[in-house]
C-alpha cells in the first residue's frame, strides 16, 4: 500500500501566522478567500497557490476531530504568542497534519543525536524507503527540508548537509503541556514515561523542561508511577 505524501510545497512562517491569526474569526468559505488573497504576493501561479492554501488549511482549520480541542487551546494562546513560542505551536500542528513532515522531522532529530550534520541525500534515502522510490516523495522531501530552512530550524551547508540552529527554548507551561499532548497524539499512544518528552527526535529544535507537577496541575493528563522511578503521563481522554 502507497502511503500518502500530501507535503508537496514550501511553506512559509507568515503565511502559518496569517492562517493561525485568522482561523478562529473567519468561516471556511471566508478563510479560502482570505488566504487567496493573502498568499497572491508571494505565490503567483493559481496552482501551487491552492496547493499552499490546502496544506494551510489543513495545518490550522480543517484538522481532524481528534485534534481540534488542541488546536483550539493553541489558538487561545496564539495572539500572546512570542515570535518562538508561535512557531512551536506550528511546528506541533503540522506534525499533527501531515505524517509524512512528522516522519521526516523525527527521522532528522534522531540522526542529529548521532552526527552535527545530515547529508541531504541521507534523508531523502530515509524517507524513499519509508514511502517508496517515486518522484512525489522526493519532491515532498525537499519541500519540508526548504520549509524548516526558511523557518529558522536548520542551516544548509556548501556540502548539501544540514546541521540544527540554536536551539529554542520554550518555558511556558501551555506550551509543555501542548508538547506533551503533541507528542502522545503524534506517536499515537495514550501513554509515555515523563522521560521520553525530554529531547524527543520530534521536537528536537526546541529546548524545555517539561515538569510532573505541570502535568498534575492539568486535567489533560493523569500520572501513574511504575516501579521505582518510572512515572507514566496519560491522556486523560
Amino acid at each position: 500500500m502507497v502511503k500518502p505524501v500530501g507535503f508537496d510545497q514550501k511553506i512559509m512562517l507568515h503565511h502559518l501566522d496569517f492562517t493561525a491569526n485568522e482561523a478562529r474569526k473567519l468561516s471556511r468559505k471566508e478563510m479560502y478567500e482570505a488566504l487567496d488573497y493573502f498568499l497572491r504576493s508571494d505565490i503567483q501561479g493559481a496552482k501551487s497557490r491552492k496547493n499552499a492554501i490546502t496544506m494551510l488549511m489543513k495545518i490550522w482549520y480543517l484538522v481532524d476531530e481528534e485534534f481540534i480541542s488542541l488546536r483550539d487551546k493553541a489558538l487561545e494562546l496564539f495572539p500572546s504568542l512570542t515570535k518562538e513560542e508561535r512557531l512551536l505551536a506550528h511546528w506541533g500542528m503540522t506534525i499533527l497534519a501531515y505524517p509524512f513532515f512528522k516522519d521526516l522531522v523525527q527521522e532528522l532529530g534522531k540522526l542529529f543525536r548521532l552526527q552535527d550534520e545530515v547529508p541531504s541525500s541521507a534523508i531523502g534515502r530515509k524517507m524513499k524507503a519509508l514511502y517508496g522510490d517515486r518522484r512525489r516523495v522526493e519532491v515532498a522531501t525537499s519541500a519540508v527540508l526548504t520549509s524548516i530552512k526558511t523557518w529558522g530550524i536548520v542551516d544548509l551547508l556548501k556540502s548539501r548537509s544540514y546541521k540544527p540552529s540554536s536551539k529554542i527554548s520554550i518555558a511556558s507551561t501551555d506550551l509543555h503541556l501542548f508538547i506533551t499532548e503533541v507528542i502522545l497524539r503524534a506517536a499515537d499512544v495514550t501513554a509515555m514515561p515523563i522521560d521520553l518528552l525530554h529531547n524527543h527526535a520530534l521536537f528536537f529544535p526546541f529546548s524545555f523542561d517539561i515538569s510532573a507537577a505541570e502535568l498534575r496541575a492539568s486535567d489533560q493528563f493523569q500520572l501513574n508511577r511504575q516501579g521505582i522511578d518510572l512515572l507514566i503521563v496519560e491522556l486523560s481522554f
